[in-house]
């Protein structure tokens, strides 16, 4: 009786000393993460995006306004050169550089791949900048701990997110890298505002 009883003990010191096991959250902590971001119609960030394709590249900051449907991004380059600014919403997009005539269309990935050669996702990066899928497309999506995404395929994208940050009572992310066949893009957030 003694010998089971010591047995025990040692068995119960040793599933207290045991450290606890880490894994994803579950899912009602990514649900209610991504509640809290689906109720984000407005805010702004400021930070930069590199492109690169094969053996060419293309590097810009970008300041980033939402608000409801309605989006406004400017796309600088080095040193404030080669500036293009985007108006729009859900009807349609205006491209406009600096003395010239704005340019329309209805589709902004469109616009932006006809005016600049670059394909930047910009239509899907409206949630992905926040740590959202794209609503009603399908997605496979991986999250953190935290409930927080860590991986979102989409669209034939694959978001890998690298950093988040504490921006008010939200989780945002920080550092994000995009693949699509032979086009990488990396985005770096240097500051959210919320309202």
């Amino acid at each position: 009786m003694g010998y089971l009883a010591l047995a025990g003990g040692v068995l119960l010191n040793a599933c207290a000393t045991r450290p606890p096991v880490t894994g994803p959250a579950p899912e009602s902590a990514w649900l209610q993460h991504r509640a809290s971001l689906e109720a984000l119609s407005d805010w702004q960030a400021r930070g930069r995006v590199a492109i690169r394709r094969d053996d060419d590249g293309w590097n810009a900051g970008f300041d980033w306004q939402q608000s409801g449907d309605s989006y406004r991004i400017r796309l600088r380059g080095p040193f404030g050169q080669g500036g293009i600014e985007l108006h729009g919403d859900r009807a349609g997009v205006w491209l406009q550089r600096e003395n010239e005539a704005p340019v329309y269309a209805r589709s902004v990935d469109r616009l932006l791949q006809d005016e600049t050669g670059w394909r930047l996702p910009v239509q899907g990066l409206r949630d992905w900048l926040l740590g959202l899928p794209v609503a009603e497309q399908s997605s496979v999506l991986d999250w953190d701990g935290q409930g927080r995404l860590h991986s979102l395929q989409q669209d034939g994208w694959s978001i890998d997110y690298r950093r988040y940050r504490g921006v008010g009572e939200q989780q945002l992310p920080e550092k994000l890298q995009l693949q699509r066949d032979q086009v990488q893009v990396r985005v770096v957030v240097d500051e959210w505002q919320l309202p």
